[in-house]
């Protein structure tokens, strides 16, 4: 496991196979649908959404000093429980790569998203190629930095990748930092690529 803080948003993440103890039983006691969407998945994507979870439980326990905590994480497109996962008081964003599970979260409510990938995943590259019909395609810094910008947005990929604009922020204090311009977003969101887990790129997002 392994924990970074910017901007008072705190990241933590872990492997599935670290986090064995937490069941379908805890997941179900952090709301009905929890237990719902797990009986949804199986093999690794079940695993890590149990992973998932056990990281929000404790974070956000931390966050809001009590042990008793409630998500939701109901699609507000269609109802099913597959969208963010939402907490009183927190807000959240959680991000997968293949066997790690990367969880961000402040207290209040901001707009706010993390992406990671596998430092390695070079073939993805070639699989973004088609969305940035310019021949622009992003590096994979670049890219955990749109796709932290848009779940921190919350419409996701409805919005074309190759429509966010990320900008150095001339003169800022932090070189990590970006501003992430988004189409119908009146501003713009702040974005920086951390030092994370090993071997993976991380970003965060808020706004």
């Amino acid at each position: 496991m392994g924990e970074i803080t910017w901007r008072d948003v705190t990241v933590v993440w872990a492997r599935p196979s670290d986090l064995q103890g937490f069941t379908e039983t805890d997941a179900a006691a952090m709301g009905a649908g929890q237990g719902d969407r797990f009986r949804q998945l199986t093999g690794s994507r079940a695993q890590g959404f149990l992973a998932g979870r056990a990281l929000i439980r404790d974070l956000v326990g931390r966050i809001r000093g009590s042990d008793e905590i409630k998500l939701s994480s109901r699609c507000a497109r269609c109802g099913a429980d597959h969208g963010r996962p939402r907490s009183a008081g927190v807000s959240l964003s959680v991000s997968h790569a293949e066997d790690l599970v990367v969880v961000a979260a402040t207290a209040g409510s901001i707009d706010l998203g993390v992406d990671v990938e596998q430092a390695a995943a070079g073939g993805r590259l070639d699989g973004l190629r088609p969305m940035f019909p310019d021949g622009r395609a992003p590096d994979l810094a670049a890219w955990t930095r749109i796709e932290a910008a848009v779940k921190a947005d919350g419409r996701g990929f409805e919005i074309e990748p190759s429509e966010v604009l990320l900008q150095p922020r001339p003169g800022g204090d932090d070189p990590r930092v970006w501003s992430a311009v988004l189409p119908g977003r009146p501003r713009p969101l702040e974005v920086a690529t951390l030092v994370g887990p090993p071997g993976h790129v991380l970003s965060v997002a808020v706004g």
